[in-house]
């Protein structure tokens, strides 16, 4: 009994290896797309350095100066057009990096895919090969683009139904009882956050998987197909990204004291959290075809089981 409970639980893992191994499979492929997973979050990391929080600070200090001024006086309505300025400035910079962000996400979301999907599949192509030769080629693109968008959707939605339903429990519960009650949706939340990203894997697999279709495969996947398999599927996925962000924390926490050192723990932060990202794409794309093969294991087992009148 020992041995089999081992060994249920080392095939329970195996995909993650599997997922750790498959970048090393085509290098030329996947320092490029590394490469490219990485590069928004240096951006973001830089904007935010060198842009937000400077513009952040001066507008702060501003506002704090101009409360003891006199409201009719010419420093304050000079002092008023800074402000108004430096908002201005803020969220012009604001927008922009957010629509980066999304548009980077998406992007990165679908050539990761494509690059593991392939890899797996026993496919080396280089980068500009997968461009040619996979993702432009006939309507390959479409699928994946439209579960990308449907996805994120459900993400935003997913997660301002998650801060309405903590901001009424606050509100009518104490914080102990809130914190309690708010742990069942914070990890269905995290659960179907993996669900999505299986669903993407999908529509990138299969042509013929997109949107709510491709939604609905990931979700029988997840919870009938490979069940064990997508519990530890969504543990390492969140695990694993808890430790970019702890290095995340220190280095802000640097960079108020040493702005080298600092900007140096963001970049092993940004690298750091480009080679998570690149796992949990691998071990979602490991995973879909694994719970695939499973899927079609059983429909051939049962399709071949004999039957009584057969034996007579």
């Amino acid at each position: 009994m020992a041995t089999k409970a081992k060994s249920s639980s080392s095939s329970c893992l195996s995909f993650l290896k599997d997922a750790l191994l498959l970048p090393t499979k085509n290098a030329k492929l996947f320092v490029p797309v590394f490469l490219l997973v990485t590069a928004p979050l240096i951006l973001l990391q830089i904007t935010n350095v060198f842009y937000i929080q400077p513009r952040t600070a001066d507008m702060l200090h501003h506002i704090n100066e101009v409360k003891n001024m006199d409201p009719s006086s010419a420093d304050y309505a000079k002092l008023m057009v800074e402000i108004m300025k430096e908002a201005k400035e803020l969220a012009m910079i604001s927008i922009a990096l957010l629509v980066i962000t999304f548009a980077g996400s998406f992007a990165k979301q679908i050539i990761a895919f494509f690059a593991t999907s392939t890899t797996y599949a026993g496919d080396r192509y280089s980068f500009p090969e997968l461009f040619t030769k996979v993702i432009m080629k006939g309507r390959h693109l479409r699928g994946p683009l439209i579960t990308v968008a449907m996805v994120g959707v459900l993400n935003v939605a997913c997660a301002l139904l998650l801060a309405a339903l903590l901001q009424l429990a606050m509100r009518q519960l104490g914080v102990l009882y809130t914190a309690i009650l708010f742990v069942l949706p914070f990890l269905a939340f995290l659960y179907l956050d993996v669900v999505f990203f299986v669903a993407v894997a999908a529509s990138v697999a299969d042509e013929d998987s997109r949107g709510v279709s491709a939604l609905r495969l990931a979700w029988r996947l997840m919870t009938r197909v490979c069940r064990k398999e997508g519990f530890v599927l969504v543990v390492a996925v969140h695990l694993v990204a808890m430790v970019p962000s702890l290095l995340y924390a220190v280095a802000l926490a640097c960079l108020k004291k040493n702005m080298p050192m600092g900007l140096a723990l963001f970049s092993v932060y940004a690298l750091l959290s480009g080679l998570v990202q690149l796992f949990y794409f691998a071990g979602i794309m490991v995973y879909y075809y694994l719970a695939m093969e499973s899927k079609e294991v059983m429909a051939h087992d049962y399709v071949n089981i004999p039957t009584v009148e057969a034996t007579v």
